[in-house]
Order: C-alpha cells, then structure tokens, then sequence
C-alpha cells in the first residue's frame, strides 16, 4: 500500500489557518530552489494523488488556477458539493470507507493528505497517517484554526532547521 503523507505547515502557536481559513501568513516561495528547500518538489514527485477536506478545497479554489492538473484529487464532504475539473473527485465517505475502496490501487506513488485540519484528524484517528512531514513557520497568529493532532503513535525521525528560521519535522508511524 503507498504511504498517506500529511504534508503541512503551522504557525509556532501550532496554527494552520487563520479562522476564517486564510493562509496569508505563509511564505511564498519565488523559485523552484526554495520549493526544493522545503521539500514540496520532492513530494510532488513522489505522489499522484491528494486527498483534501471540503474548506481546504473551497480556499484553493479562491487562489487561482489549480496547482495539481496532474494529480487526481479527492475532496471529502458530508455536504452536496461540484467538482468541474475531470482530476477532481467529490467522496462522501469517511475516511476509513475511503481507504478500503482505494487499498486496491494499482499506482507506485503516495498519496499527500493535504488537510485540512478535521481530516487530518479523522485519519489519525483511523491511524492511516504513515509519514507527517510538518513545517513550522515562526509566526504567532493567536489564533485560527489548530492542527490538533498528537504524536504519540509517530516516531520523530528527523528534524531540519530551514531558511527563515523555519524547521520541519518528519514523523514516522510507529505502526509501519
């Protein structure tokens, strides 16, 4: 089976959003170097699926033009939402259901949970988290949206520190 990736970054407070969703607070990187820096392209090479919740999805959306043309996205909802892109998929499962139907998958590449907080915390909570690459941002927000997940089935595997006072962190699940 491939390995389900949360590849996320928090505020030092342990924020990955602002309430009302916004991820302004974010570097932006200029170049393919500082992509490279904290190890998206890399990600991004080894994947071929995102698997994202229903905000996340709608705040992507608000950015522009979609950033994964090449990877096939599953949104996950409990409400009636549209995907107008063929790459897009809606699912109404949770996931554990999810997983199941897709365990038979024939692809070599991973898959990036991209968040955002409520279902990263459902597939914890399923323990279907194999690898979580956090990026933490030295910013404060005070408040906003926590991730809210606790390590204690992870093993801390490496730690980085990055540009800009950055560091990220990679756990390992001690289940693998």
């Amino acid at each position: 089976m491939n390995k389900i990736i949360l590849y996320i970054a928090t505020s030092l407070d342990g924020f990955i959003a602002r309430l009302n969703g916004g991820v302004d607070w974010l570097p932006h990187p200029k170049d393919d170097a500082e992509l490279e820096a904290v190890g998206y392209k890399s990600l991004m090479s080894s994947i071929d699926t995102i698997l994202m919740g229903s905000r996340s999805y709608k705040q992507i959306l608000s950015f522009g033009d979609w950033g994964w043309p090449d990877k096939h996205t599953y949104v996950f909802t409990s409400k009636k939402l549209e995907a107008d892109k063929p790459y897009v998929s809606i699912t109404y499962d949770n996931p554990f259901e999810f997983m199941a139907k897709f365990k038979d998958r024939t692809s070599a590449k991973d898959i990036w949970l991209l968040g955002g907080a409520e279902l990263a915390k459902s597939f914890a909570q399923e323990g279907l988290i194999d690898e979580v690459i956090l990026t933490i941002v030295p910013q404060t927000l005070g408040e906003g949206i926590p991730l809210g997940l606790t390590f204690e089935k992870f093993d801390l595997t490496a730690e980085r520190a990055l540009t800009d006072g950055m560091i990220q962190k990679t756990y390992l699940s001690k289940e693998l």
